[in-house]
């Protein structure tokens, strides 16, 4: 039987969803749930031009049309008309596919728009999510994004250097700004989900060049270096999480403030794989004795450190990611933040954190691929 016979809907659906499960782009496994999203991302017209299209050589649409056969004109306009809708992406006069995970995802729901076409893509790659199929892709320590935690819980640590300090970061870059929704809350939101610790509209904060692209496309709106401060101690003030990509200050990047009930980043971490988010420089270090097990540190805690068993706390060191919030939380000093061995400084740019992190993927890739091959077989 023909692969695209195994699976309802028209063929160039089928054909789009497979060229979606490539593990080159992290794509999750081959099933009707996937073509299920791509029949409603994509009108028929779409996926057919799409099949032209590459998640790596970006094409001109003469180029796609040559390919395809079809006249330029109608080619461009169907072109520009996905670009709209934020499910391809551009560069120039070029045109490239988007992941699903990590890219359109996020690139779709941080516009903050909720229609009847956002809530049903929201519920269709939610549902994808939470399949586990992530599981895989993180099997080995790629350790691609990292914790910045609580400063005031920090500061005064004599370990601690520039590349733990948000302040840092601010003072690192000239242009700042602030995504129009959070994609993972926002995808929460319009499935019914209200999260426990913030509002959709708390979008990621992003530094240095890239927020010149987010004002210029409508995802966010440019803030100055004061707002950005109060921005931060507002979302600490929430108890949130924020990580960013496993590179210096300096290297323009984007601060995802996550919560445990919607964060996918904090998802993998909690429930598949702890080999997502690099070592932190510091951890929760617990005093017993000077604990009166009021459970503060577990309502403030994003990654199941902390519980009370038995009207006692425990604490498991193997799930901190360091944020401090525990420890800002913590009123007997029970919780102070200690030197992790573990820890690696972050890497200088992003050249250099691909380069360290790429042999693990193709590695991870490789193994995927011939897993899913003899599932088929």
């Amino acid at each position: 039987m023909n692969t695209t016979e195994k699976y309802s809907g028209h063929p160039a659906y089928v054909r789009l969803a497979m060229t979606y499960s490539s593990v080159k782009v992290m794509g999750p496994p081959m099933s009707t749930k996937l073509v299920e999203i791509i029949s409603h991302i994509f009108s028929l017209n779409e996926a057919l031009v799409c099949g032209y299209m590459s998640f790596i050589h970006p094409k001109t649409a003469r180029k796609i049309a040559h390919d395809s056969g079809l006249p330029s004109d109608y080619i461009a306009a169907i072109l520009n008309s996905m670009a709209e809708k934020r499910i391809i992406i551009t560069y120039g006069n070029r045109f490239l596919l988007y992941p699903l995970f990590p890219g359109a995802f996020e690139y779709i729901l941080m516009t903050g728009k909720h229609d009847a076409w956002h809530k049903k893509y929201a519920e269709l790659v939610n549902e994808l999510f939470d399949t586990g199929y992530m599981r895989e892709y993180f099997s080995r320590p790629v350790n691609a994004i990292r914790n910045i935690p609580v400063q005031r819980a920090v500061e005064n640590k004599s370990f601690i250097a520039g590349a733990d300090l948000v302040s840092e970061l601010i003072d690192s870059h000239r242009n700042f700004a602030i995504l129009n929704a959070c994609p993972c809350r926002q995808s929460m939101h319009l499935t019914g989900h209200e999260c426990k610790r913030a509002a959709a509209a708390d979008g990621c904060l992003i530094f240095g060049e890239y927020s010149d692209s987010i004002v210029q496309n409508n995802s966010g709106r440019r803030v100055d270096k004061k707002e950005m401060r109060d921005t931060v101690a507002e979302r600490w003030e929430k108890k949130l999480v924020f990580l960013t990509s496993n590179v210096m200050p300096a290297a323009p990047t984007a601060i995802c403030t996550c919560c445990d009930c919607c964060c996918h980043a904090l998802g993998v971490h909690n429930h598949l794989s702890k080999n997502l988010i690099a070592a932190p420089h510091c951890i929760a270090g617990f005093d017993e004795s000077m604990c009166n097990n009021c459970g503060r540190c577990v309502k403030a805690c994003n990654t199941m450190a902390h519980c009370i068993k038995d009207k006692k706390h425990e604490y498991n060191p193997e799930n901190c990611i360091g944020c401090g919030n525990c420890a800002m939380e913590c009123q007997n000093g029970a919780i102070v933040m200690v030197e992790n061995v573990l820890y690696r400084p972050p890497h200088e740019n992003y050249s250099r954190l691909i380069l360290k992190i790429l042999p693990r993927i193709i590695l991870m890739g490789t193994t995927i691929k011939l897993r899913r091959y003899f599932r088929r077989t």
